[in-house]
């Protein structure tokens, strides 16, 4: 069946294809909150009443605000396009509102900021999209109310669906008054009431008849175009009931926790971290919207400016392995990098230059015509099947320190068989965590981290991040699980859970519904068998400990480690798990 030609494509599905190859984005959490300094939620946070919230509008005045530099910044990192807040949880709106006077054209700033970075952004060539909070604040008519502000403002008197037709104007406006823009209608702050008690779908009807060529994300808890993964990394890609990938997009943080201004934050994520963050979204099939929140002077301080230049510079030298490529084929690799695709040809990000120099691409069917290193004047490479494998072999040194990429000419579309990991001759499960799928929830932490050229899972400091493999044993038995762990000096005593073939459940909203379609991350429920076991001390050195004796099924396997209960401030670095099976 011949595919549809964009001239024969819906608005919506051009805008959906474009938005498919786009894959990076730069999200922007701007708004009064920035004034004091502690991210966007402070209102809430430090319980602050509105009559004293009130107080920040009037002293909103950035005069160093320079959209062009916002724009040139984000193309210079290679971003595709921009999502900016038009409203945020307060309920400030930054743009020109008709229907209300709490927003930016009634402070000292006197402007609509919307309108000069949308006509910045586009100017350079980005798309942009726009971010609005369903829940709001500050508006008389949105319930439910804060729980400690259910005495001061009482609901009484008040009914939602008037908050909705105000929120409809803003809706409308935003999606005729700052043409071409916007691409996407970025919904937040709805998991608070059923969709259908806001009258979601009619409101997502209204926006796509104004502006037929529209995206919508799903936090509006209607499924619409995209799914948005909230600081995590789904382990896989996103596939709809028939195993079709789904659009999706997650949303980060280069900071460990606000999305706005945070003068008081200490920790952000390394430009060779995001660059690797980058790469694994899109060898999974999404995309990346990385977020900056500006300062209340108007410009964007140097840890973000610095870590969008790093990226820019690797993107100079290897957006070809980014733009429009496809998911990896590849359910498993053996080393620490990442495959994205285009036709016939396989971009092999590695991430950590093997001390082998060997790069093995399993199950493999095609022909392999070509490899080379995408570099000034691409140097061809020499590879050799070995089974069912391809391996190819590498120079002494890495090219670039985060990821270097090898091109791969293939003989057609990749042919790949799905790697199944089963016990050796010795009948030994060996489960490295390169083979495991690291997961959590909002907030998750969990990373792969590298120490004497060997990968381990690090940073284990949310309780509810895990580790999980699956494999298959001949026959049903009794198996002696050993971890191979670090423990720092003095951090032993956390609990360690084994969950063998355990069910899983997505986690929900407080509307009681799925939160983010699934794309949350799931957790373990009934029917699952749990056991408990402690860390002990190593010194901080790799040690292989016995862990638990774990029943197995005959056939495929499922185990989820977690740490469930810390005893100090981290868990364990984990390299792996070991399966004996006990006579």
């Amino acid at each position: 069946m011949a595919k549809k030609s964009s001239a024969k494509r819906t608005p919506r599905e051009q805008t959906r294809q474009w938005f498919r190859n786009a894959k990076f984005g730069m999200f922007i959490h701007w708004g009064v909150y920035a004034l004091l300094g502690k991210g966007e939620w402070i209102r809430t946070v430090d319980k602050i009443p509105e009559s004293e919230y009130a107080k920040l509008p009037p002293k909103f005045n950035p005069k160093k605000f320079n959209p062009d530099t916002w724009a040139a910044l984000a193309k210079r990192a290679g971003m595709q396009y921009m999502v900016i807040t038009t409203k945020h949880h307060d309920g400030f709106c930054m743009f020109d509102a008709h229907n209300t006077d709490w927003k930016v054209t009634q402070t000292p700033c006197r402007k609509d900021v919307l309108r000069l970075m949308t006509k910045s952004f586009l100017k350079k060539g980005l798309k942009v999209g726009y971010y609005y909070s369903i829940m709001d604040w500050h508006h008389d008519d949105y319930l439910p109310r804060l729980d400690w502000e259910k005495e001061t403002r009482p609901a009484e008197g008040h009914n939602v669906m008037d908050y909705v037709r105000y929120m409809r104007e803003h809706i409308r406006q935003l999606m005729t008054e700052y043409r071409p823009a916007p691409f996407v209608l970025w919904y937040d702050g709805g998991w608070i009431n059923k969709p259908e008690e806001l009258g979601g779908a009619q409101t997502n009807a209204t926006a796509r008849k104004l502006k037929p060529d529209i995206l919508i994300n799903d936090r509006h808890f209607t499924q619409e175009d995209l799914y948005t993964p909230e600081q995590r990394i789904p382990p896989t890609g996103i596939v709809d009931e028939k195993g079709q990938p789904r659009l999706w997009e997650a949303c980060i943080t280069m900071t460990s926790h606000w999305w706005g201004y945070d003068k008081n934050e200490k920790i952000y994520k390394t430009s060779e971290f995001l660059i690797r963050m980058l790469v694994d979204i899109v060898s999974k099939g999404g995309n990346l919207l990385l977020n900056i929140g500006p300062k209340p002077d108007g410009t964007v301080q140097k840890e973000f400016v610095d870590r969008l230049n790093a990226i820019g510079t690797w993107m100079d030298k290897y957006s070809e392995a980014i733009y429009g490529t496809t998911a990896s084929p590849f359910n498993l690799l053996p080393f620490y990098g990442r495959v994205t695709t285009k036709g016939d040809t396989l971009y092999v990000h590695v991430f950590e230059w093997p001390g082998d120099r060997t790069v093995r691409l399993p199950n493999l069917s095609n022909q392999v015509k070509k490899v080379c290193l995408l570099e000034k004047g691409k140097p061809e490479l020499d590879f050799a099947r070995d089974g069912a494998d391809w391996v190819i072999t590498l120079p002494k040194k890495a090219p670039d320190k985060a990821a270097s990429v090898l091109v791969v000419k293939l003989d057609g579309a990749p042919e790949v068989e799905k790697v199944v990991i089963k016990p050796g001759v010795d009948r030994v499960v060996n489960l490295p965590v390169l083979y495991g799928m690291l997961d959590g929830p909002h907030g998750m932490r969990i990373r792969y981290e590298s120490r004497d050229g060997q990968i381990h899972a690090g940073n284990w400091i949310n309780p509810k991040d895990n580790v999980e493999w699956s494999f298959t044993v001949p026959k049903t038995g009794n198996y002696q699980a050993s971890l191979d762990y670090a423990v720092d000096k003095d951090q032993g005593g956390s609990e360690v859970e084994f969950i063998v073939n355990g069910k899983t459940t997505p986690w929900l909203a407080p509307n009681g519904m799925v939160f983010g379609f699934g794309c949350a991350g799931t957790q373990a429920t009934a029917g699952a068998k749990r056991q408990v076991c402690k860390t002990r001390d190593t010194a901080g050195e790799f040690k292989l400990k016995k862990a638990a004796v774990l029943r197995l099924k005959k056939g495929e396997n499922t185990i989820k480690v977690m740490v469930p209960k810390f005893a100090k401030q981290k868990g364990m670095d984990l390299r792996g798990l070991v399966l004996k099976p006990v006579k």
